[in-house]
C-alpha cells in the first residue's frame, strides 16, 4: 500500500442532506437517508480530489464499500488505473432487512442505478462473505470472475489450542445501537424463561445502558476498543462467556460472530444475511428464525446445559477462525487476484 486517500463531507453538507430527507418516520427518515443518491454523489467528489492529492507513484485504486464513484477521477482516466472494491454490504443485502413500503420504488430505484455504475467502473469486486458474493452475481448480474471473495480477518490473535471453561452458564450480547432490530427483545423474552429452568444463568449486555435492570444481567454499556481499558474488559467478557447470542433481524457481515469465535465461544444468530454461512457453514453453533423467541429459549437451555457440545462447537468455530478468517489468507486473495492487472 502506497497511501490513503482520506475524505470527509463537510459537517454542514452532511447535516444538510440528513435534513433533507425528513420524515415523520424515523424508520423512514434513516432508510432516505441511508440511500440518498446526491449524497454518494457528492462524495464521489470529495473522494476524487482525494485521490487527486496523493503524491505516491501507485498503480492500482480500492475503495471501500459503493456509497461513492470514484471512475470519473481524471488521474484515474487518463493512467487506465484499475479499481477495485471492499464490501461487507450491498443495497440488496440492505434493502432486504427494509420493510416494504417504508420508501418509494423510485427512491430504491435511484440507489439501485448508482450503485450498479459504481460496479461496472471497476475491474473487481472484493467481497467479505461468500453470501454477499452470490447476491453481487444475482442481483446485480456481475459476471462470476468479476466478484471476488476475499473473507474477513479476526482483529484477535490466539496463538496455539484454546483451553476454555464452559461452565460457566454466561451469554454475551453486543450491540451498539438498533436494540430492537438486534434481536434484543427476543433475547430478553428468552433469557427470563430459560433461567427458570437454569439455575445461575446469567446475560452480560454490551454496548449500550439499554435500562435493562432486573436478575441476572448484567450491562457494561459502550466499550471502546480503541481504548485499552475497554478492549480489556470487551475480551474478558468473551473469554468468561459460554454461548454469545445475537438474533438480528438482519446482519450486513457480522464481525462481533467472528470475534467470539476467536474465543471459542458458540454462537447463536439468525436464518438472514450471512450468519448461516459464518455460524452453521462453520458449526460453530445455531441460526433460529428472527423474531422466534421460543426456538432462542429451547437452544440456550440445551446448550447450557451441555459443556461437551459447547465445548464442540467452540472448538470448530476457532479452528474456522484459525484457517478461515486471517488478515493474511485475506491480503493474499486480493493481492492474487489485483496482481494480473497492474
Amino acid at each position: 500500500m502506497c497511501d490513503v486517500a482520506d475524505f470527509e463531507m463537510p459537517k454542514v453538507l452532511r447535516k444538510a442532506f440528513f435534513l433533507r430527507n425528513l420524515s415523520t418516520s424515523k424508520e423512514r427518515w434513516n432508510v432516505k437517508d441511508q440511500l440518498d443518491v446526491g449524497r454518494y454523489r457528492l462524495a464521489g467528489l470529495y473522494a476524487r480530489d482525494a485521490v487527486g492529492e496523493i503524491q505516491a507513484s501507485y498503480n492500482s485504486v480500492i475503495q471501500i464499500g459503493s456509497s461513492f464513484c470514484i471512475g470519473k477521477s481524471p488521474i484515474i482516466k487518463k493512467n487506465e488505473i484499475p479499481l477495485f472494491s471492499y464490501h461487507d454490504n450491498n443495497f440488496s443485502s440492505y434493502v432486504r432487512s427494509v420493510r416494504p413500503g417504508v420508501v418509494g420504488h423510485n427512491h430504491l430505484r435511484r440507489a439501485f442505478r448508482f450503485e450498479q455504475g459504481v460496479y461496472e467502473s471497476l475491474t473487481r469486486v472484493f467481497t467479505m462473505s461468500k453470501t454477499l458474493r452470490k447476491s453481487f452475481i444475482e442481483d446485480f448480474g456481475l459476471p462470476e470472475e468479476k466478484v471476488v471473495y476475499a473473507g474477513f480477518g479476526s482483529p484477535f490473535f490466539r496463538n496455539g489450542a484454546i483451553d476454555k471453561d464452559y461452565s460457566q452458564r454466561n451469554i454475551v450480547f453486543v450491540a451498539t445501537h438498533s436494540f430492537e432490530a438486534k434481536g434484543g427483545r427476543e433475547l430478553l423474552d428468552a433469557f427470563r424463561r430459560a433461567r427458570k429452568v437454569v439455575p445461575g444463568l446469567t446475560l452480560t449486555m454490551i454496548g449500550k445502558d439499554w435500562g435493562v435492570d432486573e436478575p441476572g444481567i448484567k450491562c457494561l454499556g459502550f466499550l471502546d476498543k480503541r481504548n485499552e481499558a475497554d478492549l480489556s474488559i470487551y475480551k474478558r467478557s468473551f473469554e468468561e462467556a459460554s454461548l454469545f447470542i445475537l438474533p438480528s433481524h438482519n446482519e450486513a457481515f457480522g464481525e462481533v460472530f467472528i470475534e467470539a469465535m476467536s474465543y471459542g465461544v458458540p454462537c447463536i444468530g439468525t436464518k438472514t444475511g450471512v450468519m448461516p454461512e459464518i455460524i452453521e457453514g462453520n458449526k460453530a453453533g445455531f441460526v433460529v428464525n428472527p423474531g422466534d423467541s421460543r426456538e432462542l429459549t429451547r437452544l440456550i437451555i440445551e446448550l447450557i446445559e451441555s459443556e461437551d457440545e459447547l465445548r464442540k462447537l467452540g472448538q470448530a468455530g476457532f479452528q474456522a477462525v484459525n484457517n478461515e478468517y486471517q488478515w493474511s489468507t485475506v491480503t493474499s486473495r486480493i493481492i492474487n487476484a489485483i496482481e494480473p492487472f497492474v
